[in-house]
């Protein structure tokens, strides 16, 4: 999806980010770095628990994505690239929701609703989910 829209923001909650992106906010390298450095040896009991489900740990995560309550989203990245689930990391670790699939399901199902995360907003998605292009590209 980034390779036609770029990055953006879905529903003014849901930031996606893009490798290269010109803002570093967005930018997947950046963030994923920036994800990695804080979870290092702080990394709650759930999210641990998630990572060893997966025979993980904190450098197989790949952040992707970023919700305006600082809730992070990122690719479980072990095995085949098709086939990494993603994990839905609350802001302060106090939970996690697992999603089998990769990034462009998991949006999918966040929109359409089938995926409910309990520690986002119940407004979120709104009726009818809009996508703004990120204005700093």
């Amino acid at each position: 999806m980034t390779h036609i829209h770029g990055t953006g923001c879905f529903d003014e909650f849901l930031w996606i980010f893009a490798d290269g992106a010109a803002n570093a906010e967005l930018d997947i390298r950046h963030q994923t770095e920036q994800l990695r450095s804080i979870l290092r040896g702080r990394s709650s009991d759930v999210l641990r628990g998630v990572l060893d489900e997966y025979g993980a740990g904190v450098e197989d995560l790949v952040q992707w994505g970023v919700t305006d309550n600082a809730d992070v989203l990122a690719w479980i990245a072990v095995g085949e690239p098709d086939a990494w689930p993603t994990v839905i990391i609350q802001a302060g670790q106090l939970g996690a929701v697992v999603s089998p699939e990769g990034s462009t399901a998991t949006l999918l199902r966040l929109l359409t609703g089938s995926l409910r995360v309990p520690f986002f907003p119940e407004d979120f998605p709104s009726e009818h989910p809009e996508f703004s292009v990120n204005p700093y590209a």
